[in-house]
Formats: structure tokens, C-alpha cells, sequence
């Protein structure tokens, strides 16, 4: 944890419609006693909380990348850099878990130097110091939600640093950090504004109740397994979110991300509840940009100035992605008619498939333009980039398609940076809502409820033409249609490794899985290198390390029992 006895007003960006929240260059430092004299300086000081979470060291790479980017949907898609978070293969010095420990608690601080300080105002009006110190705290709250979750036992702190010295401190046990974060997070909910009453990308009560779920289904499973007590509260938090029927799901699945993409925030439906937002390219005034489509996007070569948007593609698609997205009746079993290069594989009914998983790559012709190119389908006629006819595809080019959910050609600003880009990351939807409330309808009944078919179905009917309503199941049957929807609906969002956690054995049972199925013969055996990532998942890679770095500058800290 960093000394942080001093604040800046660090670059964050937020919109509220076309014009900026909050878009400021930081020039200096200033002292404590120097800040504080207005609302606005207390504004600033809440901007340095919300941009810890936005630097590339947390959503705008890190996170969405390197700690939750591979798991049984998608594999690291390089054989060249075999050591990382990513392909579970790092230690306890490794470079980008350190980064996320330390914006973490730079953030935890940055809050408390705000609550510490918020009473100085003067004349501050009291309902936006409510509204602040209920964002602070919820925010707080959150960064310790990442941290348990990723290291379990973690120091716990609610008062900022007050000399450089003062860095021992102890952990606190996972289940007692998280009970910490649900209380704070209830508080927080009473303080903050409806989402329609405070601009975009700022903490409201609908991202609060969503969070609050979230959590509880973490309380519930692996490791604390609270159970049945705590599906209840994360029931009861999940139906709070659209109690007043201020949210949708968009009709337009694809929409969803093409906003992102665009900057566009969408105020008719407000599926997207909380994003990770992002603003320009560095290559103008603004520096809050990420990395979203660039490292986790559709590969493209191209760096001139009239392209699409380069991207590394780093993530692809796993068989077991596409297997689910070929179970339309959710029985978890790969429907008849959807065999390989069959018309029923190719024309899909669930729209969310060709999104999720790029049906095409950005091929270079050798003129040196950059044109899309599809994926092949076996038995299909096999053109290459210049027009040339190779006969027919001999199998289909599943493994080989990246992850398609982050689109930078629907990026307004021109000329595309090459690696920064302004597309923001979803931290929930209303769909991830109404599929927490048909996990824990499930489980708190032992069986589905009405709730849950309703939100299980409403999800479904969005996307797959045709579908037929889910009705007449079991608890164990819907609980796997759950898993198997949230896959199919939240791939590439960040949400799979821990879910698959949570749920206890199903992590290292689906990371073999994976690897078991480089032997299909579906799969491309250049791409075999998916195998060595995903049989390097233990125990031990169901946690992030204490970074060495730490462990030597506090003398209380005691490495995880994973990787002592």
C-alpha cells in the first residue's frame, strides 16, 4: 500500500450525454491541508477513487486481460509468450498482479483520504456530500471485493496512510473482508442517486443492488459456502435492481456493445447498469483511454491510418463456447442439425454466437490493404484474401476465431490509435441481474421458481430465434441451463473464472475439459499450446499471490496458503 498523503486531480472521464463529467489533465500535487476548500476540490478527490478503477493497471487492461480474459470460453491465443496470469503460468513477482494489488488499495486510500477529509468543506450542500461519501464508500467496498476475491485473506484498511512507514498490517480472513464489503454496500445504497438522476459512469443504486448480489453469490459458494442464507440476500438484492421498472433488456443484443464501442450511452433501456469507461486515445487532450478491442478484439494487422482498428486478438474461442451456443433447447447437450458445416451451424438462431465469436479476421491482400476475411465452414468454398479458389474447406475454423465482443470499428474517433482505444468495459448488465435471480431463486427453493423461469427466459428470448420457454425442470438441470446462459450470454465479460469458482469443483473440471479437447478433431493442432495453459491450472491458480514486493514492506502480511 502506497503513502498517499497527497491528492491529485488524476485524468477520469465520465459523460453525462455529449459532454464530459470530469476531463482534467493533472498539473501538480496539493497538500491536505491545501485541499478541501470548495465542492469542487471534493469532487476531485471522489475522481482519483473512480479512476483507480479505470487505469489500464485494473479495467482498462489488467483485469479484463490478464486475470479473467482465459478460462473454459477462451485461451490465450499465443505461443510465443508462455508466461503470464493468463496462461496460469506466474509468481509471486510477477509484474501485472503487483499492479492490480497496488491500484487497488491506491484506490481503498484515495477513498479513505476522502471520507477523512469531507467534513472541511465549506458550505458544501449536504446532499451532494451524501451523494460523494456514499459513491466513496461503495467504491471502497468494491476494490475490497476484488482483492478478496483474487487473494482471499487481505489486509483491510479504512484509514488512510498517515506516514510512509505505516504499512504493517495484517490479513483479514476472506469471509470477514466480504462481510465488511456487504455492509458498506448496504449503506452505500441508501446514499447514492438512481441511475437516472446522475450521470453516466457514476455509482447509482441499481449498480449497487447488482453488486450486492453479485457478492452474496460469492458468500454463498467456495470457499465460505454460506449457502441458502446467503442466495436469499443475493435473491432479495438482484430483484431490488429494477424494482421501479427503470430497466430493459435492449432488443438489439449486438447494440449493447456497439455503444460501448462508440461512446453512446443508452438512457431508453439501461441494460448496461456499470461500466468501466474510457475516453479518447491519447492522441488528443484526453488520457483516460484503455486497452478494450486492442488486446481483447478481433486481429488486425493494420496500423495505417484508415484502419479498422489494430488488434492483437489475443483471446479465441475454446469448442466448449461453441458447443453451448449449439445447445439451443438447454438441455446441456449439443442439439441434432448442428453438426459440423451443417446449414443449422452455419445460419445460427442465437445472434449472441457470430458476436461473441468473430466470424471473420482482418486479412492483409497483397496489395497491402486490410480486408475482412470469414472463417471457413467445412464443405464451403475456400477463397483466399485475393480472390483465389483453393477447392473446399476440409474442417471448420472454430478454435482459430477471436473473441468478437469489442469491435473498434465502431470506434468514432479517427485515426484509430494502435493500441489505445475508447471502448468501455461492461461491470454489469441487466442481464447478468436477471441471471443472478435464476441462480438464486434456484438454489434458495432447490428448485426453479416462477422468478427464475421468468428472468432465465426473458434473457433467452432476446437473442434466439424462435426459442422455446423453459418450463419443467428439475434443481439439477436448471442449475447447469444457468451456468451454461451465463456463458453463453456473459462470455469475454469477465464474470466466468470466478463463477466457475464459486461454484467449487467446476473451475479445474472445465479447465481439463479444455484441454481435453485439443484432441477433438475439430480443434486446429496449431493451436495446441491450449493445452500446456489450461492443465497449468491448480488450487494454487485459483488465487492471485501477495506480490513479494509487499510481503517485504509489510512485516504482518503472510503470503496465501496457495502458494506458500
Amino acid at each position: 500500500m502506497k503513502f498517499n498523503k497527497i491528492i491529485t486531480a488524476l485524468a477520469f472521464s465520465l459523460t453525462l450525454g455529449s459532454c464530459d463529467f470530469l476531463d482534467t489533465i493533472p498539473q501538480d500535487f496539493v497538500a491536505p491541508e491545501n485541499f478541501f476548500k470548495n465542492q469542487e476540490e471534493a469532487f476531485m478527490s471522489l475522481t482519483t477513487v473512480y479512476n483507480r478503477l479505470t487505469r489500464q493497471e485494473v479495467y482498462g487492461n489488467v483485469y479484463p486481460l490478464m486475470v479473467v480474459g482465459t478460462d473454459d470460453l477462451g485461451y490465450y491465443d499465443r505461443n510465443t509468450i508462455p508466461v503470464g496470469i493468463y496462461n496460469n503460468n506466474y509468481s509471486t513477482s510477477d509484474p501485472d498482479v503487483l499492479k492490480l494489488w497496488k491500484f487497488l488499495y491506491d484506490g481503498i486510500n484515495n477513498a479513505n483520504f476522502l471520507l477523512e477529509n469531507i467534513d472541511n468543506v465549506p458550505d458544501m450542500n449536504p446532499a451532494t456530500k451524501t451523494l460523494y461519501v456514499g459513491e466513496a464508500k461503495f467504491l471502497r467496498a468494491y476494490c475490497y471485493f476484488l482483492l478478496a476475491q483474487c487473494w482471499g485473506d487481505v489486509p483491510y484498511r479504512t484509514q488512510s496512510q498517515q506516514s510512509p512507514t505505516e504499512v504493517d498490517l495484517a490479513n483479514t480472513p476472506q469471509k470477514e473482508v466480504l462481510e465488511h464489503v456487504v455492509a458498506e454496500m448496504e449503506e452505500a445504497e441508501g446514499m447514492v442517486g438512481e441511475i437516472d438522476e446522475v450521470p453516466s459512469g457514476r455509482i447509482n443504486k441499481s449498480a449497487v443492488r447488482g453488486i450486492l448480489a453479485r457478492v452474496y453469490l460469492k458468500l454463498a459458494g467456495w470457499p465460505i459456502n454460506g449457502g441458502k442464507p446467503m442466495y436469499e440476500k443475493a435473491a432479495y438484492w438482484a430483484k431490488e435492481v429494477n424494482k421501479d421498472n427503470k430497466h430493459q433488456l435492449n432488443p438489439d443484443y449486438k447494440q449493447i456493445f456497439i455503444n460501448y464501442a462508440s461512446d453512446e450511452i443508452d438512457t431508453k433501456y439501461r441494460e448496461s447498469i456499470w461500466e468501466a469507461e474510457f475516453k479518447g486515445n491519447r492522441q488528443d487532450a484526453h488520457q483516460g483511454s484503455g486497452r478494450i478491442g486492442n488486446t481483447i478484439g478481433i486481429s488486425n494487422g493494420d496500423n495505417s491510418l484508415t484502419s479498422e482498428g489494430y488488434s492483437y486478438g489475443f483471446i479465441s474461442c475454446t469448442i466448449n463456447l461453441w458447443d453451448m451456443y449449439n445447445d439451443i433447447d438447454g438441455d446441456g447437450m449439443v442439439d441434432e442439425g448442428f453438426g459440423e458445416g451443417s446449414v443449422n451451424e452455419r445460419e445460427h438462431p442465437d445472434v449472441r454466437r457470430d458476436w461473441n465469436i468473430a466470424p471473420y479476421r482482418f486479412a492483409k491482400k497483397k496489395s497491402g490493404e486490410y480486408i475482412k476475411l470469414d472463417w471457413g465452414y467445412k464443405g464451403m468454398k475456400n477463397i483466399t484474401v485475393d480472390g483465389e479458389d483453393k477447392g473446399l474447406y476440409t474442417a471448420t475454423q472454430y478454435v482459430q476465431r477471436n473473441a468478437g465482443k469489442y469491435r473498434r470499428e465502431y470506434e468514432t474517433i479517427t485515426p484509430r490509435d494502435k493500441n489505445q482505444t475508447p471502448i468501455n468495459y461492461p461491470i454489469l448488465r441487466y442481464a447478468d441481474v436477471l441471471l443472478m435471480i435464476a441462480e438464486a431463486e434456484n438454489e434458495v427453493n432447490q428448485g426453479p421458481t416462477k422468478a427464475a423461469y421468468d428472468a432465465i427466459n426473458e434473457v433467452r428470448k432476446r437473442s434466439i430465434k424462435d426459442v422455446k420457454e423453459i418450463t419443467n425442470m428439475d434443481y439439477a438441470t436448471f442449475k447447469q441451463l444457468v451456468k451454461d446462459e451465463r456463458a453463453r450470454e456473459l462470455c469475454f465479460e469477465g464474470t466466468r473464472k470466478y463463477d466457475l469458482i464459486r461454484w467449487g469443483d467446476d473451475y479445474l473440471n472445465k479447465m481439463r475439459s479444455v484441454a481435453a479437447n485439443t484432441s477433438d478433431s475439430r480443434w486446429d493442432k496449431g493451436k495446441n499450446f491450449a493445452a500446456v495453459y489450461a492443465n497449468n491450472a491448480s488450487e494454487r491458480y485459483k488465487w492471485l499471490p501477495i506480490p513479494n514486493r509487499e510481503l517485504g514492506l509489510n512485516k504482518l502480511l503472510k503470503q496465501n496458503s496457495a502458494w506458500n
